[in-house]
């Protein structure tokens, strides 16, 4: 999943947070999955990555690349809520509900409401 030449520079807290997210990315399937960056500059930061998945299974990487950048407690003005340091497992959590509720709502059909269904006419 590192791609040759990757650069990845973190702190000892900062990496094990990036092997979970590279394990939950590796959930997603084979989808060739590359980290080409993963560097904290302090402030600042530069990843980047690549992958051949779905446009699902690009979306699904790109949401967990977000979170990870937040979990890393990355300082920059692209940063959902700067100076947080989220909770890797608390968003991996997240991740999985909304999963959960995304695969619910696959399953109900996108269809027009019945007419007993239809709120009537004033």
């Amino acid at each position: 999943m590192i791609a040759p030449g990757c650069q990845v520079v973190l702190d000892e807290r900062q990496f094990p947070i990036l092997l979970e997210y590279l394990e939950r990315i590796a959930e997603i399937g084979d989808i060739n999955f590359r980290l080409e960056m993963c560097v904290d500059h302090r402030p600042g930061y530069s990843v980047s990555w690549d992958n051949d998945g779905t446009d699902e299974q690009d979306d699904a990487v790109d949401r967990l690349m977000s979170d990870l950048v937040q979990s890393l407690g990355f300082d920059a003005g692209s940063i959902v809520k700067p100076e947080v340091v989220a909770d890797p497992s608390d968003i991996l959590n997240a991740i999985h509900l909304r999963d959960a509720a995304l695969t619910a709502l696959e399953k109900v059909p996108n269809a027009p409401p019945e007419s007993w269904d239809e709120m009537p006419d004033d």
